[in-house]
């Protein structure tokens, strides 16, 4: 893997509390750039500055302030028109910075580890299709056993939440959303990941509406699962989205994933789509450099996972 740069921008009094995540990234071969601010969250014009050569940014911050206001989409743009990923970890408390913490660190140390993918959907016809598209381009002809169905028509919602805790390096759901959580699985909630124990998913894309909206909650979904351990990233909307924008990143997306994207901040950047109403609803929230890859352990749990035809 190459080298890479990385800036994170972190509140004074929490440097300390990413120091474990600083020592993973060292050994991932990416050299952190910190930036220790005091007061409100720095203003995206000078991120995009101070990261002008880097490859990613991680943005840590007042739990108070929203994915909406805080960052305008998923990517900063630089000076020179450089598009860099950049993720935001709310802070909440220390205890939930510190599983989020813990959790990226075990994401990064994943060792022989492949590509792998688990495909999510709300029971409904048009999502079930979407799916199917979704897979037949990951499938590329030959089915390689590191793609896996667990749509709602096949799993319920026990049995999705054991199954990703199987540790595998990525999720992408289509469905409605809301910023509690999703419709598909009959309600998938923040609280149903509480105590959450197993190995950790990589990246969870969540195709759907307003995941990643505060509104009428404290913390939206999206924010939510990072913090319980659950993920190393979301990727997330802050507001509605139309289901043909959606269908244009899945299959952008998933082309990115077939043709090599090892993180998070690979699969965005290399998926982007040409217009910025496509791009602005969504954020990302967690580690961008979160690896999408799984241990041979995980791709056990996952082909163990009963699938009901």
């Amino acid at each position: 893997m190459p080298s890479r740069r990385l800036l994170c921008a972190v509140p004074r009094g929490h440097a300390a509390d990413l120091a474990p995540l600083f020592a993973a990234y060292a050994a991932r071969r990416v050299e952190v750039r910190s930036w220790l601010y005091g007061g409100d969250v720095p203003e995206e014009p000078a991120l995009g500055a101070a990261a002008a050569d880097c490859d990613a940014v991680l943005l840590v911050g007042r739990g108070e302030r929203a994915p909406g206001t805080v960052l305008s989409g998923p990517v900063l743009a630089t000076a020179s028109g450089r598009r860099i990923p950049i993720g935001w970890v709310p802070v909440v408390d220390r205890a939930s910075l510190a599983r989020f913490v813990s959790t990226a660190v075990r994401l990064h140390e994943r060792a022989h580890s492949v590509p792998s993918v688990a495909l999510l959907a709300q029971r409904h016809p048009r999502f079930l299709r979407l799916t199917d598209r979704i897979e037949a381009i990951l499938d590329g002809g030959e089915r390689r056993r590191t793609v896996f169905r667990w749509t709602s028509d096949a799993l319920v919602r026990e049995d999705l939440i054991r199954a990703l805790a199987s540790g595998l390096g990525s999720a992408i759901y289509v469905g409605h959303g809301r910023p509690t959580g999703w419709t598909g699985y009959y309600g998938l909630r923040a609280r149903h990941f509480d105590g959450f124990t197993g190995e950790p998913l990589g990246a969870l894309i969540a195709l759907c509406c307003r995941t990643a909206s505060r509104r009428r909650t404290r913390l939206s979904f999206a924010e939510a699962l990072p913090l319980k351990g659950v993920c190393g990233a979301v990727f997330g909307a802050v507001s509605a989205t139309l289901h043909t924008d959606n269908t244009r990143w899945a299959v952008r997306l998933s082309d990115a994933y077939l043709h090599g994207a090892r993180t998070l901040a690979d699969l965005v950047l290399a998926a982007l789509p040409a217009t910025a109403r496509q791009v602005a609803p969504y954020r990302i929230l967690g580690d961008p450099l979160c690896p999408l890859r799984a241990p041979a352990r995980g791709l056990r749990r996952a082909r163990a996972v009963e699938v009901y035809a």
